[in-house]
C-alpha cells in the first residue's frame, strides 16, 4: 500500500467514493473532484478507493479507462499538495458474468488486487441463488463487499438474509451519510440494527459530490463508536480496509442472528412455534 509519508497521522481509509470524474454520476470535472479531495483531507481521511460505478448499459466503466482517469488525478493531487493516497477501484452492479469479466481484464477490484469486489445490489427485487452466486464469487478467488446494505429495501424487510450471506464470506459497507439520517429515519435505524448485529464491516462515505454525500466520515465514526466502541469503529476505517487492499484474509466477528421472517422457515418449525406461542 501507499504511503502519505506522514505516519504520525493515523489512517483512515474511504472505500467508497465516486471521486473520479466524468465516468458516472459523481464528479463531474477535474474542479470538483479536487474540492472533494480537499474536504476529505480537511475530514482527517487520508486514503480514498476511487470507485465509479460499472452498470451494464449505462456506466460502461472498464479497468483499463479507470487507471488511466487514476493516474491523471494522482498526478493533480499532487500537483495540489493535497495529502491523500488514491486507490483503484469500481462499484460493480449485479451481473452474472462478474467473475469472468474480472478474470477476463475488463473490470477492476479493489485495489487492483484481484480479490475483493464491491458489488451493488438492485433496489427492487434479488434474483433467486443469491447463496449460490456469492458461493461461486468465492469460489473463482473473488470476496464480494455488498455497498449500501443499510439503504436497500428487500434487506431491510428480511435481514436474516444478509445475515445467511454474511455467515457464508460476504463482506458488508454501510455508508456515513446514513447516520446522520439524510436519506430516511428507517435508514439510519437499519444501519444502527447492523451495527448492533455485527452485520457492518466498512464504513465508507459513498461521496458524489459536496452537496447530499460528502467525502467525510468523521461525524459517522462517532456514531459507530458510540454503537459498538472505539476499536470496532476503527476497525471499520482503517484496520479491515487496510487488509482489503493488501489482499489479505478478513475474518470479521461472527454475526449476531436475525429471527427469520416466519415466511421464510420451514413449515414444521412454523408449526412448531405456533403450538409453543398458544401454550399447547
Amino acid at each position: 500500500m501507499e504511503s502519505r509519508g506522514r505516519s504520525c497521522i493515523p489512517t483512515v481509509i474511504d472505500l467508497h467514493s465516486h471521486i473520479l470524474p466524468g465516468l458516472d454520476d459523481g464528479a463531474a470535472d477535474w474542479e470538483r473532484s479536487l474540492a472533494m479531495a480537499r474536504h476529505a483531507a480537511a475530514d482527517g481521511i487520508s486514503e480514498i478507493v476511487c470507485t465509479p460505478h460499472w452498470v451494464p448499459g449505462k456506466y460502461e466503466n472498464r479497468r483499463t479507462e479507470i487507471l488511466a482517469r487514476l493516474e491523471e488525478f494522482r498526478a493533480r493531487i499532487a500537483e495540489a499538495d493535497i495529502p491523500l493516497t488514491l486507490h483503484a477501484g469500481a462499484e460493480l452492479h449485479l451481473d452474472a458474468a462478474i467473475a469472468a469479466r474480472v478474470r477476463g481484464g475488463e473490470l477492476l477490484t479493489l485495489a487492483d488486487g484481484g480479490r475483493y469486489i464491491l458489488l451493488e445490489l438492485p433496489e427492487e427485487a434479488l434474483p433467486d441463488g443469491m447463496e449460490d452466486f456469492f458461493w461461486n464469487l468465492q469460489l473463482e478467488g473473488l470476496r464480494p463487499i455488498l455497498s449500501h446494505v443499510e439503504r436497500n429495501p428487500v434487506l431491510r424487510r428480511d435481514p436474516a438474509r444478509l445475515c445467511r450471506w454474511v455467515e457464508t464470506g460476504v463482506l458488508t459497507q454501510i455508508t456515513a451519510a446514513s447516520l446522520a439520517g439524510r436519506f430516511s429515519n428507517g435508514t439510519r435505524e437499519f444501519a444502527l440494527q447492523l451495527l448492533k448485529q455485527r452485520l457492518a464491516h466498512v464504513l465508507a462515505t459513498d461521496a458524489h459530490g459536496m452537496s447530499t454525500r460528502k467525502p467525510e466520515l468523521s461525524a459517522a465514526l462517532k456514531e459507530v463508536e458510540a454503537v459498538v466502541g472505539a476499536e470496532a469503529a476503527n476497525r471499520m476505517v482503517r484496520g479491515i480496509p487496510e487488509k482489503i487492499l493488501r489482499g489479505e484474509s478478513v475474518e470479521p466477528d461472527e454475526p449476531l442472528p436475525f429471527e427469520e421472517p416466519a415466511e421464510a422457515l420451514p413449515f414444521m418449525q412454523r408449526l412448531r412455534a405456533i403450538f409453543r406461542g398458544s401454550g399447547l
